[in-house]
């Protein structure tokens, strides 16, 4: 086989873990995890502001992990990885992450990663982590339906009354 499509497929398979493991423990709330994930020098852009460092990008997940959330499910897909010269590589995908928050509420959030990832003390590891926030949709607690509902066929019909005193079938 080519060994630059070899290194092709080795990297992108590593970019993929890489990535997985990030949401997975994003997921977890599981700081200590994704500090091993990271660079020291690792660079966060977000709207809300940049941070450098890996405490100052951790500092982002113990807010997160100190929130309302209960339970939060990423997904990652539509990932491509580009070579940025010397071991560097750029790895670009869409996300979409749900949470369920204390307040009853759930939350659609979706974006795009850009991504730089590094070969460190020979782990893959993000060096870069620029997340762009496409959109959110707040899901209110009422168009819930409890868990344990068939995902196919009827679903159960809700009557709420409204605000007006009316009542609303869902």
């Amino acid at each position: 086989m080519d060994q630059a499509l070899l290194k092709r497929l080795e990297v992108f398979h590593a970019a993929a873990e890489l990535m997985h493991r990030y949401q997975a423990l994003v997921d977890a709330k599981d700081v200590d995890g994704l500090a091993c994930l990271v660079t020291d020098d690792v660079e966060l852009v977000r709207v809300q502001g940049n941070r450098k460092g890996r405490e100052a990008f951790l500092d982002l997940y113990r807010e997160f992990a100190a929130s309302d959330v209960e339970l939060a499910q990423h997904m990652l897909t539509n990932l491509q990885v580009s070579p940025l010269g010397g071991e560097r590589y750029q790895v670009d995908a869409c996300f979409w992450v749900i949470t369920t928050h204390r307040t009853g509420e759930a939350r659609q959030v979706w974006g795009r990663y850009r991504n730089d990832i590094v070969q460190a003390d020979g782990e893959w590891r993000i060096a870069a982590k620029r997340i762009s926030v496409t959109g959110i949709a707040i899901v209110p607690e009422d168009a819930l339906v409890p868990a344990d509902v068939t995902s196919f066929g009827t679903l159960p019909r809700r009557v709420t009354t409204t605000e007006h005193g009316g009542e609303r079938v869902r």
